[in-house]
């Protein structure tokens, strides 16, 4: 009886351990962008750009080439290397501390541009790397460490709704919200990307 492989490394992941948290979703989705990847033969034409936080080490995973940007500029950068590279498929790969705060300009004027990037936004409602304060994303009565008794909205605001905000544009041209965090949201990501 010969064997047959069913699961491997895509060619797009590199060979590197990942030094995320464990529970982490950061790994799931890389290994989703890489068989994307590799199941559209874009290794030669993929660029990806990211920012800081978690997401600026997607470089150390993917084999494509990738840039990092400034806190907040990952949109900005993805529309100039798409002007540049027209034939390239340019994405970016961005937390919520970077798309939703710092970056919320960048994001919002390319979707209104209808900029042909694709923009990978992984919302955790927290800025996990520093410690986990409150996001722009973080639900009301989520606790963080800046604020311990959850979020309300009559001293922090309410959570910003990013599909919602960005699917009142006219220029985006598709947008979902998708949880890999069982495996039909698995199977659902991997088809939004």
């Amino acid at each position: 009886m010969s064997k047959q492989k069913v699961f491997e490394r895509p060619k797009s992941l590199s060979d590197v351990r990942f030094s995320y948290c464990a529970g982490c979703l950061h790994s799931v989705v890389h290994r989703m962008i890489a068989e994307v990847i590799d199941e559209l033969d874009l290794l030669d034409t993929a660029v990806g750009v990211c920012p800081v936080g978690c997401a600026v080490f997607m470089y150390d995973y993917l084999e494509c080439d990738m840039i990092e940007a400034a806190h907040g500029r990952a949109p900005a950068v993805a529309t100039g290397v798409k002007r540049v590279l027209p034939e390239a498929i340019v994405f970016t790969y961005q937390g919520d501390g970077d798309l939703a705060a710092i970056g919320m300009a960048e994001t919002v004027h390319a979707a209104s541009r209808g900029e042909n990037i694709t923009v990978v936004f992984i919302n955790n409602g927290t800025y996990g790397m520093t410690g986990g304060q409150m996001a722009p994303t973080t639900l009301i009565g989520e606790r963080t460490t800046t604020c311990p008794s959850g979020r309300r909205p009559e001293t922090a605001g309410y959570p910003i709704k990013v599909c919602e905000l960005l699917s009142s544009l006219e220029g985006p041209s598709y947008i979902a919200r998708v949880a890999p965090v069982s495996p039909a949201g698995i199977t659902r990501t991997k088809a939004a990307i």
